[in-house]
C-alpha cells in the first residue's frame, strides 16, 4: 500500500512537471499587436506596437507580417506601389518609445538609446480590379453591396520578415516601429502586426502530437524520479545502518562471563538439565533482573566442577606399589628384629593380622 501510494504520488508530480514544462517551453504560435497609425506629425503615417516579451521565446523562428484593412477608395486605388518599413527595437521603458519614434519619423536618424534589433522594408500594392469585372460583380451582388459594409473593404497582408530569431532573452524586442511610406493621403481603417512562430524539432512534436508527447515526457519524469528516489533511499539506508552494525560488533566482542553471555547461555540451555543433573535456570530468571543470583550459581557450578575433577583423578600405579613396598619392608624389619626368638613368628602373624584388618 505504501509502495503504491508513493508511485502514484511520483506519477502525479511527473504529470504536473510535464504540464509546467510544456507551458514554459512552448511559444505562442501567433503573437498579435495592434498598431495605431499617427497622421499629421510627419511626412508618413507611423505607429508603435508594444510586444510582450513573455509571449516570445528565444531561439525561435518567427514570420513577421503586417495587415492593413483599407477601403477600395479612388485615392487608394490610384496610389500604386508604396513602401512599408519595420524596425524591431529593444526598449525597456515604454513611456519614452513614443517620443523617440516621433523623432525618428521626422529625421530618420535613429532611436536614440534604443537598439534596433531588426529592420525590414517591403513594397505594397493594392490589387488591381478590372472596371468591367467590378461593375458586373456589383450588379449581380447588388443586395450584398447594399446591405454589407464589408463589401467595400479590402484586407491587405504584407510579409515583412521570414524566420527571424533572437538568440537570447535579453535580445527579444520590446516594441515594433511601423511606417507606411505612402504620404498622408493614404486611407487605412486598421493595422495589425502579427508574429507567427515557425515550429520545428521538439516544439513541432509538442504542438502537433501533444498527447503522445505529454505521455512520453510524463513517463520520463516519473522514471528519473523513481531512479533518484531509489538512490537517495539506498544512501540513507547505508548511512543509518552504520551505528546498528557497530553495536552488534560491540556485543559480540564483549568479554566472556558477563551478563550478556550468561543470558545467551541460559537461553541456549532452554530449561534442559546439565551433566550433574541440576536444573538450568529458566530464561525468565535472567529477564526479570536476577543476574546476581545467576552469577552466584555460575560460580558455585564452577567450584563443584573443579572439586569433582580433583576427586576423579585416579591414583597412579607407582604410588600404590610404593605403599605396598613400605608395608612389606615394615613386616620384614619386624621379622628380622625377632629372629632367634619365638616372637618372630608371632610378630609376623600379628603384623599380617593387623594389615588384613586395616584393609577390611
Amino acid at each position: 500500500m505504501l509502495l503504491a501510494s508513493g508511485i502514484g504520488t511520483l506519477l502525479g508530480i511527473a504529470a504536473l512537471s510535464s504540464a509546467l514544462f510544456f507551458q514554459a517551453y512552448l511559444p505562442h504560435q501567433v503573437v498579435t499587436a495592434p498598431v495605431y497609425l499617427q497622421y499629421g506629425s510627419s511626412s508618413n503615417p507611423y505607429g508603435v506596437a508594444p510586444l510582450v516579451a513573455s509571449r516570445m521565446k528565444a531561439l525561435q523562428d518567427y514570420d513577421v507580417s503586417v495587415t492593413f484593412t483599407m477601403p477600395r477608395s479612388p485615392a487608394n486605388l490610384d496610389r500604386g506601389n508604396f513602401m512599408v518599413s519595420l524596425h524591431l527595437i529593444d526598449s525597456g521603458d515604454q513611456n519614452t518609445v513614443g517620443a523617440r519614434a516621433d523623432e525618428f519619423a521626422r529625421s530618420h536618424i535613429g532611436f536614440g538609446v534604443s537598439k534596433v534589433l531588426f529592420s525590414s522594408r517591403r513594397p505594397v500594392l493594392m490589387p488591381y480590379v478590372d472596371p468591367l469585372v467590378s461593375l458586373t460583380s456589383r450588379v449581380l451582388l447588388m443586395a450584398y453591396h447594399l446591405l454589407s459594409s464589408n463589401s467595400q473593404r479590402h484586407t491587405l497582408t504584407v510579409k515583412l520578415a521570414e524566420r527571424v530569431s533572437f538568440g537570447k532573452d535579453s535580445l527579444k524586442p520590446a516594441a515594433a516601429y511601423i511606417e507606411v511610406e505612402a504620404g498622408q493621403d493614404i486611407q487605412i481603417y486598421s493595422t495589425q502586426l502579427t508574429l507567427t512562430a515557425q515550429l520545428r524539432g521538439l516544439r513541432y512534436l509538442m504542438v502537433h502530437y501533444r498527447l503522445l508527447t505529454y505521455i512520453v515526457f510524463t513517463l520520463l519524469f516519473w522514471f528519473f524520479e523513481v531512479l533518484f528516489m531509489s538512490a537517495a533511499w539506498s544512501a540513507w539506508s547505508s548511512y543509518t545502518s552504520l551505528p546498528a552494525s557497530g553495536s552488534k560488533l560491540r556485543i559480540r566482542e564483549s568479554a566472556p562471563g558477563d551478563a550478556t553471555d550468561l543470558g545467551n547461555e541460559l537461553e541456549h540451555d532452554d530449561g534442559d538439565e546439565d551433566d550433574d543433573g541440576d536444573e538450568a535456570v529458566p530464561r525468565g530468571a535472567f529477564k526479570h533482573g536476577s543476574s546476581p543470583l545467576l552469577k552466584r550459581e555460575s560460580g558455585i557450578k564452577a567450584e563443584e566442577t573443579f572439586e569433582r575433577s580433583l576427586a576423579d583423578i585416579p591414583l597412579a600405579g607407582a604410588e600404590a606399589d610404593d605403599e605396598d613396598e613400605s608395608e612389606e619392608e615394615d613386616g620384614k624389619r619386624q621379622i628380622v628384629s625377632g629372629k632367634g626368638t619365638s616372637y618372630s613368628k608371632e610378630g609376623e602373624e600379628t603384623v599380617r593380622s593387623r594389615v588384613s584388618q586395616r584393609f577390611v
